[in-house]
């Protein structure tokens, strides 16, 4: 048969459909029989979800099982990735997704027609941020210049933050916010820039809370937090046309006396990217963790664990049937160590010694002396935790972040300050272990001392007492009694070599450290301590290293000796004058508050060192106990009970003796109660007086009750304003309150 041309062309198209069919047939069995099992599970996907339930997080008790957190009903809105037109389910970003427009014009619509508190919770606002690597070097100030009057910031601090974020991260592809809480008209008339802002975006807060916690496009975004349910059943109502979007229970965490116990119990927030990265086995990009306080100490243990049911969806996303669950399971309640309603009247004692002071900060804390067992624990000023339960808003978080008061700041574990005349129990027990004095001990106590310089014997610095007519002769309960300055220098300055001065006969003579009496030839030769004893007895009573406390931030303080000056000041070696204003607490000691309690507490103790603590216990939801605190000694003072005793007793005068610096202002006499009163100076002389530079103080004073059989510490902390203030003037007067308040007593 002769093959036409026709003939070879049907030949062709025979092989061509013949090799179009091996390959349909070759991606048929790919499909079903090599990648079966992918496709299936893809197919499943897009009818079935998985569902996270996330766990109610634990409640906090004070000791008497009082509620200090509780977790209320509230409702969030989740928005599904998968379910959303113009999302790429690959990174997360969106083209056009109108469903967040639509869901911020419902949410503001609803705001206008609510109740100003639930208005200020549904109010969607804008969001404004930056990519650092996509910013023009050369046109930052113009940026800052087109966002300043839109956002009403000054430039100045727009371009700041911008540098601020490009030294950090200069290629960073992570957005990085420059206003929250943007409203909507301003966010509108910049998107209608946008051409000239490179590397800046808007968002209205929807989109810019599921950019960030975007992780697979099939898990739920948590977009908005904390509707009340009016809210919720409205936009439940909208489902049909919010495709993607579910309203779903997350409990809000309420504090039931926000700014009495913020420092302590702290607040949840969002995780953040970094924080996530760490740990997603047991979050969520939307979850809240613990971000300060108590909340983050023991997150852990309040977290709980989330579940999960696996569901099968109809097209309008309404779940028709449960495949699987597991159940979540609630965090472990925990009790703290906090005598809830001891914490309001300290908190209240601490407020009017404020007010009578005339200054805004200050710090008071209530130890139990047999266990570290903190009762209450106060720093003011103070602020609303209730504020971060579903997200601060920009402007209130402005308010407290630029507070020149620092509201935030917890002052009673991560205050630093000069310890001033309370030191002097520690200088006290360190002379009287080290015998350097003894109870019989005499010391004449003139209102100041000279000490001259070592290579001019006429030049001499003089170190004043608090009282310029001094405090005559006295011994070391005495001293502590009237709070004498010169009796603690002389028995701190160590006996040393100061100089070798050539004879006329040639040989040299050895003089030693010495100082002079007032208007006296004849110089006296110290004996005392020195630094490197009063150091050793400062870290045993647990000066300068921070105490353990279960909150995050403890300041170690400083307890300063030769090895720090030399690392610190290399050109300044430690100096004689150095021990001396050490031995009263000043120089360059420092001390948190929380320290001076604890110190305070060993001394009332017979010596034991606790860690202080603010968990009693540890309960699962059905209240068995699963983790029970014990006392944990951290030391013991190398003082013996004799010596200890003598430095009681000194206390005990500071209020019990009519010469003593605190018995005209502390009025409870039902029960004895010891102490030490403080004044510590800081800063830059103000004045002159008498001769004598005047610099701002703080007004410190400790103390412990009963004298007899001691049960608590307390510290209080007056933080100088403008003017000096001692504490036997405005300190004593807020421990007389404490003091009232826990022994119950009205006189």
């Amino acid at each position: 048969m002769v093959d036409t041309p026709v003939r070879r062309s049907y030949k062709a198209l025979y092989v061509i459909l013949f090799a179009m069919f091996v390959l349909l047939v070759g991606q048929l069995y790919n499909m079903q029989i090599v990648q079966g099992p992918k496709y299936l599970d893809q197919a499943k996907d897009n009818r079935e979800r998985e569902l996270t339930q996330k766990a109610s997080r634990g409640i906090i008790y004070d000791r008497n099982g009082s509620r200090l957190v509780v977790n209320n009903p509230s409702y969030s809105i989740a928005v599904t990735p998968a379910d959303v037109p113009d999302i790429n389910c690959a990174t997360g970003e969106m083209e056009d997704a109108v469903v967040f427009k639509q869901l911020a014009d419902a949410l503001n619509t609803d705001a206008a027609t609510m109740s100003p508190d639930i208005a200020a919770t549904l109010w969607v606002s804008d969001v404004v941020a930056i990519k650092p690597a996509e910013l023009p070097a050369g046109r930052l100030v113009e940026i800052a210049n087109r966002l300043s009057v839109p956002l009403q910031v000054n430039k100045n601090i727009i371009l700041a933050a911008i540098q601020d974020v490009l030294a950090s991260t200069p290629t960073s592809k992570n957005l990085f916010v420059i206003r929250r809480d943007v409203p909507v008209q301003a966010g509108n008339t910049l998107r209608g820039e946008l051409e000239n802002l490179h590397g800046v975006r808007i968002y209205n807060e929807l989109e810019y809370n599921f950019i960030t916690r975007f992780d697979n496009c099939l898990k739920p975004v948590t977009v908005k937090s904390g509707l009340p349910y009016e809210a919720m059943v409205d936009i439940d109502t909208r489902h049909a046309d919010l495709t993607g979007v579910n309203v779903t229970p997350e409990p809000v965490r309420v504090y039931t006396n926000g700014p009495y116990f913020a420092h302590l119990l702290g607040y949840v927030g969002r995780i953040s990217r970094e924080e996530y990265e760490v740990d997603r086995a047991h979050y969520d990009p939307d979850d809240k963790v613990g971000k300060v306080g108590m909340e983050a100490a023991l997150e852990e243990q309040l977290r709980g664990h989330k579940g999960s049911s696996r569901v099968v969806v109809n097209s309008e996303e309404k779940i028709v049937k449960e495949l699987s669950s597991t159940e979540p399971i609630t965090g472990n309640n925990v009790s703290l160590t906090i005598d809830s309603q001891l914490q309001i009247s300290v908190t209240h004692a601490l407020q009017k010694g404020l007010q009578q002071a005339k200054v805004n900060a200050g710090v008071a804390v209530v130890l139990r002396v047999d266990d570290g067992q903190v009762l209450s624990m106060v720093s003011l000023p103070s602020y609303d935790n209730n504020l971060f339960s579903s997200g601060i808003s920009q402007a209130d978080f402005d308010l407290l972040n630029t507070d020149p008061s620092k509201p935030m700041f917890d002052r009673a574990v991560g205050g630093v300050y000069p310890p001033g005349s309370t030191y002097k129990m520690i200088t006290a027990a360190a002379a009287l272990q080290e015998g350097v004095v003894t109870p019989e001990t005499k010391i004449q106590c003139p209102g100041f001392i000279e000490v001259p310089y070592t290579w001019n014997e006429a030049q001499r610095n003089r170190f004043r007492d608090w009282k310029a007519s001094g405090h005559g002769i006295i011994n070391v309960t005495e001293a502590l009694m009237v709070s004498s300055d010169v009796f603690f220098y002389i028995v701190s300055g160590p006996r040393q070599e100061d100089r070798k001065v050539k004879k006329t006969d040639g040989t040299e003579e050895i003089t030693w450290t010495r100082y002079y009496e007032p208007w006296k030839a004849k110089p006296i030769e110290f004996n005392g301590l020195g630094i490197d004893r009063l150091h050793r007895y400062a870290d045993a009573f647990g000066l300068g290293k921070p105490t353990g406390i279960e909150l995050p931030g403890e300041h170690p303080g400083l307890a300063p000796d030769r090895e720090w000056k030399v690392s610190t000041y290399p050109d300044n070696p430690w100096s004689l004058g150095d021990t001396l204003v050490t031995a009263i607490g000043q120089g360059y000691d420092l001390v948190t508050p929380l320290q001076l309690a604890n110190a305070t507490a060993a001394v009332a103790n017979g010596g034991t060192l606790y860690k202080p603590r603010l968990v009693m216990n540890v309960t699962d939801p059905s209240g068995k106990v699963i983790q029970d605190f014990k006392p944990e000694v951290l030391g013991t003072l190398p003082v013996s009970p004799e010596n200890l005793h003598l430095v009681r007793e000194g206390m005990r005068m500071v209020i019990g003796d009519r010469k003593g610096t605190a018995y005209n202002r502390f009025t409870l006499r039902s029960i004895t109660v010891a102490g030490k009163t403080g004044t510590a100076e800081y800063g830059e002389p103000i004045a002159i007086k008498d001769g004598k530079e005047v610099r701002r103080s703080h007004a410190w004073f400790t103390a412990f009750a009963p004298y007899e059989d001691p049960e608590i510490a307390v510290v209080v902390l007056l933080e100088g304003g403008q003017e000096s203030l001692e504490g036997s003037t405005f300190a004593v007067p807020v421990a007389d309150e404490i003091m009232k308040a826990y022994f119950k007593v009205d006189k």
